[in-house]
């Protein structure tokens, strides 16, 4: 029997983050090929004794039968008990690390259970972390400036830091063509997979319908971030089409106060206080019969050296949704992406020509969104669903010779 453990120290099956989505759509497609995948988080498992259900076919959660609290979480406690649990098992086990911001935490975990218990140890990298230190811009205060560059400067050494740590796994996973290049340089042992979606949630609910009474209605979900996902040129676009016809947006997701305050500082600015609207950050679940609400997805990530190594996963629930897709060409986006056939896409970094796209979305929508929701589905089906990449999994973590896999 093979068994693969993800490894993580955010939330898994509680988590309302795309990284815990993702976690879920790698454990079902290892278990649509009958290998049995055990979800660890530091936040659920932080003293023994553990149950561990059954959560879908194949894929169990790990979690403690009382669980301590927040203050109650040790590191130390929490690999002892997934490592006495393994030694336990009959199989050929596998360890899979899905890696957060807490870096010095996925390093404890290589050194414990690669360079210790000499387990076979794979990690998935999604994002180039060093890419996001000095991403914000600087404060104009000379103290303030200090503490942000000296911050930025350790944020940096420590990412750059972590990457070495390429060299100590068995073999990665990337996400995007972009990370594979780059980490082409510290080793060969790269799988590359992109974003994954369920495709057995499209269903044929009715197309979408605009009517010109009503309000054009955009829809962004993911981590509200000016930085990452350049919200200030969508502002600015918002404003632009606001001209000639009311169109609103809607935002879902993790809502920062830095980035809270530049939001309804912009929203002033360019007078749509009554037409941004905060939704929360709701389950996931919740978000394919929210998409459905609106005319529109959107992504408007900026052209970024973090953004060029990122791949945004919210991109496969979007097409899934049955609503038409708007992303910027950055990343892997125009590798699936092709503008007027299964969604729109758009050069980065222009306010101008964001805008113009939405117009020109607003008047050919009825006539044109059926079709681009129709292909859609097949990019979906033929590109990202989880089960095209069980065999690529296994063979990966298991194969005698793990070359690079292209």
């Amino acid at each position: 029997m093979k068994e693969v453990f993800i490894i993580s120290t955010g939330e898994i099956v509680n988590g309302k983050t795309a990284g815990a989505r993702r976690m879920l759509n790698i454990a079902s497609s290892l278990a649509a090929v009958n290998v049995n995948v055990f979800l660890c988080s530091l936040s659920a498992v932080n003293q023994a004794p553990v149950e561990i259900p059954e959560i879908k076919h194949g894929v169990y959660f790990m979690k403690s039968i009382n669980p301590a609290g927040e203050t109650g979480l040790n590191t130390l406690r929490f690999v002892r008990t997934v490592n006495s649990f393994m030694t336990k098992r009959e199989s050929e086990i596998v360890i899979f690390l899905y890696p957060t911001v807490f870096v010095l935490k996925d390093f404890f975990y290589l050194v414990y259970f690669k360079l210790l218990k000499r387990r076979r140890f794979f990690c998935e990298i999604n994002e180039l972390r060093a890419a996001s230190a000095f991403s914000g811009t600087p404060p104009e205060r000379p103290l303030a400036w200090l503490l942000y560059w000296l911050k930025s400067s350790f944020g940096y050494v420590k990412y750059k830091l972590n990457e070495f740590q390429v060299l100590f796994y068995d073999g990665i996973v990337v996400i995007s063509t972009s990370l594979e290049s780059f980490f082409s340089h510290y080793t060969s042992r790269i799988l590359k997979i992109p974003i994954l979606c369920d495709s057995d949630l499209i269903d044929d609910f009715t197309h979408p319908r605009f009517s010109p009474d009503s309000p054009f209605k955009i829809c962004f979900a993911g981590y509200i971030s000016f930085e990452k996902e350049g919200f200030d040129i969508l502002l600015e676009a918002l404003f632009k089409v606001n001209q000639d016809y009311r169109t609103e947006l809607f935002l879902y997701g993790i809502l920062e106060d830095t980035d809270r305050i530049k939001l309804e500082k912009l929203s002033a600015e360019y007078n749509l206080h009554d037409k941004v609207f905060y939704m929360g950050n709701i389950e996931p679940e919740r978000l394919q019969d929210e998409f459905r609400k609106y005319n529109l997805l959107i992504l408007p990530r900026p052209l970024k050296k973090r953004t060029k190594y990122g791949f945004s996963t919210k991109l496969s629930e979007y097409l899934v949704s049955g609503i038409p897709v708007l992303v910027t060409d950055v990343s892997d986006n125009a590798l699936y992406i092709r503008d007027g056939f299964n969604g729109y896409i758009i050069t980065p970094g222009s306010a101008s020509v964001m805008a113009d796209k939405i117009l020109e979305i607003i008047r050919d929508y009825n006539w044109e969104a059926k079709i681009l929701v129709e292909n859609a589905y097949q990019t979906v089906r033929e590109k990202f669903d989880y089960r095209l990449f069980s065999y690529d999994y296994v063979n990966f973590f298991w194969s005698e010779e793990r070359k690079q896999i292209k």
